[in-house]
C-alpha cells in the first residue's frame, strides 16, 4: 500500500510537471509568434503596419514602387527571415495552425530555414492583406518592432486627381503639329456628326497651353472631314461641304485657302504637293498667306508619297543602283530642280523643320508593324539622313538602328542638325539608342540599362544632349528616365503615374513632340491630356 501511494504521488507530480512545461512552451511560443509577427509586419509596411486597411494598402504600394526587387537582399525578400521565425513560432492550436497553413500556402514556408519567400509581383498586396487577417485571427496584435528598419517608399509625380484634360468636353484630337519656331497646335473636334472645332496652342517650349472656340461664323462640318492646317502663325481648319473643301481661320472665321494631300499635310503658307486632276499624278501649288497659285503639274513616279517641307517638295525615286533623293521647288509657276542625291535610301521619308533648316530621314518600320522588314541586313534598319542648311542639301549619311526596336521618335530638328532616339527590350534589361546627324555625317550611340523591365513603351526621344524614355513597368506603373546616353544606366527612375487600379489615370494613346529641353506628351484618352516634361525630369499636366 505504501509503494502504491508513492507511485500515484510520483505520477501526479510528473503529470503536473509536463503540464507546466507545456504551458511554459506554449507561452514561449506565443511570445515568439508575437515578436516575429511584429518584425514581419514592420519589415513589410513600416509605420503603416498598424494603420487601417486602406492606408496600409496605399503605403504598401508606395513601398513596392520605391523598391524594385533586383538584389537578393532587396525588399520584400529581406522580410523572409521574419516570416521563417513566425512560421516556426506558431503552435498547433486551431488559430495558430490556420495561420501557419496560410504562410505555407502563400509564402512557401516549411520547417526548412529560409523557405519563406515574399512575392515581388502585383500579388504582394493581396497576400499581405491575407497575412494581416491571419494574424488577427490568431490573436496577434500588430505592434512596432524595435530595430527593424522601415522600407523606403516612392510617390508618383502625377496622381489621378491631377490628371486633368485641357478640354472641358470629351473631344477627339487632330494633331499635334509643330511649328518651325517651336510651338505646337491641335484641333479638338467631336468624334462623329457635325462639329465646329476648338483650337489649342502650346507655347514654344510647351510650358503653357491656351484654347479657344472656333469663330461662330464657321459652319459645323462633318467631323471626319475636319483637319488641321500647317501654318507659321495661326490655326486653320479644313472641312468638306457639298461644294468641296473649305478652309477657315479658326479665330476670325474668314475663309482662306490651303492645299495638300490629306491628314495633317495641308499647307497655308509654303509649297504644297497634292494629287493631280482626277486623282492622277501630282501637282505643286505655292501658297502665300492663304493665297494659292495655279497648280503646276509634277511629272514624277515616286517611291511612296512625296513630302513638302517649307518651299520644297522631296521624294524618293527609283534610279540605277537603287533609290535616290530628289528635291524640287516652284518658282514663278515653273518647277525648279533643287538637288538629286545618290545614297542608300530605303523606307518612308520623315521630315522636320526648324526655322530655315530642313532635315529628311528615310527609314522603314520596326518589327511587328505592317509589312516591316530589315533593310540593313539581319536585325537592322537603315537610316539615311540629309540636311538642308544655308542653300544646299548635305551629302546623305547612313547608319543603322535595331529592327526589333520597341519604339522610336520621329526625326527631330536640333540646333546642329537632326536626331532620333529608340528603345527596345533585350535580355536582362533594355537598350536605348540615338542617332545624331550634322553637316559632317551621322553617329550612333546606345546604352544597356540592366534590370529594367518594360511591359509597354510610351516614348523615346532626344531632349538636347539627353534622351527621354518612358515605359510601363512590371507593376503597371509608368516610369521615366532622362539623361545623356552615357548616364542613362546610372540615372534613377522617375515614377510618372501609377496604374489605374492604384489611383493612376486611364491614359490613352500617346503622341510626343521634342524640343531642345522640353517634350510635349499628348495622351489621347476619352478626354485628351497634355503633359510637359523638362530635361530636368520635372513633369506636369498642362491645362489652359
Amino acid at each position: 500500500m505504501i509503494r502504491r501511494a508513492s507511485s500515484v504521488a510520483f505520477d501526479s507530480r510528473a503529470t503536473l510537471l509536463v503540464s507546466l512545461l507545456g504551458l511554459s512552451l506554449a507561452a514561449c511560443s506565443d511570445g515568439d509568434a508575437q515578436k516575429s509577427w511584429n518584425a514581419l509586419s514592420t519589415c513589410l509596411a513600416g509605420p503603416a503596419a498598424q494603420s487601417p486597411l486602406a492606408a496600409r494598402v496605399a503605403q504598401l504600394r508606395a513601398i513596392q514602387l520605391g523598391n524594385p526587387a533586383v538584389a537578393k537582399d532587396a525588399w520584400p525578400r529581406r522580410c523572409g527571415g521574419a516570416a521563417d521565425d513566425l512560421y516556426a513560432a506558431l503552435g498547433s492550436e486551431s488559430d495558430g495552425a490556420m495561420f501557419k497553413r496560410k504562410l505555407h500556402d502563400r509564402l512557401g514556408c516549411s520547417d526548412t530555414k529560409g523557405s519563406c519567400t515574399l512575392p515581388t509581383d502585383s500579388t504582394l498586396i493581396s497576400i499581405a492583406t491575407e497575412l494581416w487577417e491571419g494574424a488577427k485571427s490568431s490573436n496577434l496584435n500588430t505592434e512596432p518592432a524595435p530595430g527593424v528598419g522601415a522600407p523606403q517608399s516612392a510617390v508618383p509625380l502625377i496622381a489621378g486627381a491631377a490628371w486633368q484634360s485641357f478640354s472641358a468636353a470629351p473631344l477627339a484630337v487632330v494633331g499635334p503639329l509643330l511649328t518651325p519656331d517651336g510651338r505646337a497646335n491641335v484641333l479638338l473636334k467631336a468624334r462623329e456628326g457635325n462639329t465646329r472645332p476648338r483650337g489649342c496652342e502650346f507655347s514654344a517650349g510647351f510650358a503653357k497651353v491656351s484654347c479657344f472656340d472656333g469663330h461662330e461664323g464657321i459652319p459645323e462640318l462633318p467631323a471626319q472631314t475636319v483637319d488641321l492646317v500647317s501654318d507659321l502663325r495661326g490655326i486653320y481648319s479644313t472641312g468638306l461641304t457639298e461644294k468641296g473643301l473649305v478652309v477657315h481661320d479658326l479665330k476670325s472665321g474668314q475663309l482662306t485657302d490651303a492645299r495638300g494631300m490629306g491628314p495633317l499635310r495641308f499647307v497655308h503658307d509654303g509649297l504644297a504637293v497634292e494629287r493631280g486632276a482626277k486623282d492622277e499624278g501630282f501637282q505643286l501649288v505655292s501658297l502665300s498667306a492663304g493665297k494659292a497659285s495655279k497648280p503646276t503639274r509634277l511629272s514624277i513616279s515616286p517611291l511612296g508619297d512625296p513630302l513638302n517641307l517649307g518651299n520644297q517638295v522631296v521624294f524618293l525615286e527609283q534610279a540605277e543602283g537603287g533609290a535616290q533623293f530628289v528635291a524640287k521647288s516652284l518658282v514663278g509657276g515653273r518647277i525648279k530642280d533643287v538637288t538629286t542625291l545618290k545614297g542608300t535610301f530605303s523606307g518612308a521619308l520623315h521630315g522636320c523643320r526648324r526655322d530655315s533648316v530642313l532635315a529628311v530621314a528615310a527609314f522603314s518600320s520596326r518589327a511587328g508593324q505592317h509589312n516591316a522588314k530589315p533593310t540593313a541586313g539581319d536585325g537592322k534598319t537603315q537610316v539615311t539622313v540629309t540636311l538642308f542648311q544655308g542653300s544646299a542639301w548635305t551629302k546623305p549619311a547612313s547608319i543603322t538602328i535595331p529592327f526589333e526596336r520597341g519604339v522610336e521618335s520621329d526625326l527631330v530638328c536640333t540646333k546642329s542638325g537632326a536626331s532620333l532616339s529608340y528603345a527596345q527590350s533585350v535580355e536582362g534589361g533594355i537598350l536605348v539608342g540615338r542617332v545624331d546627324c550634322d553637316a559632317s555625317g551621322c553617329k550612333a550611340s546606345d546604352a544597356k540599362l540592366p534590370g529594367v523591365e518594360s511591359k509597354w513603351w510610351w516614348a523615346a526621344g532626344p531632349l538636347g544632349d539627353r534622351v527621354l524614355i518612358m515605359w510601363r513597368a512590371g507593376l503597371g506603373e509608368t516610369r521615366m528616365r532622362i539623361a545623356p546616353i552615357a548616364g542613362l544606366a546610372a540615372a534613377k527612375d522617375v515614377i510618372v503615374f501609377d496604374a489605374p487600379d492604384f489611383g493612376g489615370p486611364n491614359a490613352g494613346e500617346l503622341n510626343a513632340l521634342y524640343a531642345d529641353d522640353d517634350a510635349l506628351l499628348l495622351f489621347r484618352g476619352e478626354k485628351p491630356v497634355a503633359m510637359h516634361v523638362g530635361a530636368d525630369g520635372a513633369a506636369r499636366v498642362l491645362t489652359p
